[in-house]
Formats: structure tokens, C-alpha cells, sequence
């Protein structure tokens, strides 16, 4: 095993020497895949931007292809210090709106909340990403978890599941 001390040794020269040496192979006499493979780690590093983009248009497209996924889970609620903050979308964050943040859902896209403590349910618009606090599904806008009954205990039990288009539509022009 090799070891690697000093300030002046990286994470990625330590990554590249037991890569070889692991392999019992030279630079030189690695296949033209491998070749390819480490050309790539020595390119240059992207700015944290676009890897956080790449990473969230992965997630939104591991979603999409998912399909109908239910989750089962823990709500919470984010209202007033947040108002008229900036959310993931670049809109002002309102909460009298029907709003959410959640982790991995596609952002604009619509999502059915249902408590699973009232049988109430609700639609609503993902613009944010969170939560943020660990067992915890989706957060709410303030108006939504009024409408599900939930803003004294600050969370409840809900079933989250993204509508299709098709869905969100029929939603929207219901008659009240």
C-alpha cells in the first residue's frame, strides 16, 4: 500500500497512485478505456454551479423516469421568516401560495399531498428545495399546511405522489 504525506500530496494524486497500483498496470499499458477514464479525472474541475446543476437535472430526470412515485413520510411547514425570500426556482417565496420545497422533484412540477392524520389533501407547486431537517419528506408553504390542518403540531403524516400533466390540468379547472 502506498502512502502519501505532505502538504504538497493531493486527494487526486493519492486516488491516481493507488489506481496504478492497484491495478499492476502503468499509464502507458492501460487500455485506451481506462485511458479515457482517467483523462476525464484529470480534466479540469467544473464550477459548483454547474456540478449542482448537473446533479439536480439528474435527480429531476431519475424522478421523471420513475414514474408514479409514492412517498410515505413526515411533513413540516415554512412560512413567515422565509416570506419574500428568493426559493430554487428565482422566485420570491410567498406563503399564501400553494407551494413546497422537496428534494428531488422537478422544480414547477405539481404534487398531491394527502395527510394521512385528516384524509385531507391538497395540490401543490414545487419551487424549493429542502427539507433540510433529517426524517422529513417535503415542506409546506404555510397556506398549504393550513389547508391540510397541520400548522399546530408543525408536522403530520402525509402521502406524497407527483401528478402528470394530464392530472395537474383537470386539478387546475375543477369547479370548487
Amino acid at each position: 500500500m502506498i502512502f502519501l504525506r505532505g502538504k504538497k500530496s493531493s486527494g487526486f494524486l493519492a486516488v491516481l497512485t493507488l489506481l496504478y497500483a492497484s491495478s499492476g498496470m502503468s499509464a502507458r499499458a492501460a487500455s485506451p478505456q481506462k485511458a479515457s477514464l482517467l483523462a476525464d479525472a484529470a480534466s479540469p474541475p467544473t464550477s459548483w454551479a454547474s456540478s449542482v446543476r448537473a446533479a439536480l437535472s439528474r435527480r429531476s430526470a431519475e424522478v421523471a423516469s420513475a414514474g408514479h412515485q409514492i412517498q410515505h413520510g413526515m411533513a413540516s411547514w415554512y412560512g413567515g421568516r422565509f416570506a419574500k425570500r428568493r426559493t430554487s426556482n428565482g422566485e420570491r417565496f410567498d406563503p399564501v401560495q400553494l407551494t413546497a420545497a422537496h428534494p428531488s422533484a422537478p422544480l414547477g412540477s405539481k404534487l398531491l399531498v394527502r395527510s394521512e392524520e385528516s384524509g385531507k389533501a391538497i395540490v401543490v407547486t414545487v419551487n424549493d428545495r429542502g427539507p433540510f431537517a433529517r426524517g422529513r419528506i417535503i415542506d409546506l408553504s404555510h397556506a398549504a399546511a393550513q389547508e391540510l390542518g397541520m400548522l399546530s403540531k408543525g408536522v403530520a403524516h402525509v402521502t406524497v405522489r407527483p401528478l402528470t400533466n394530464e392530472e395537474a390540468v383537470e386539478v387546475a379547472q375543477a369547479p370548487e
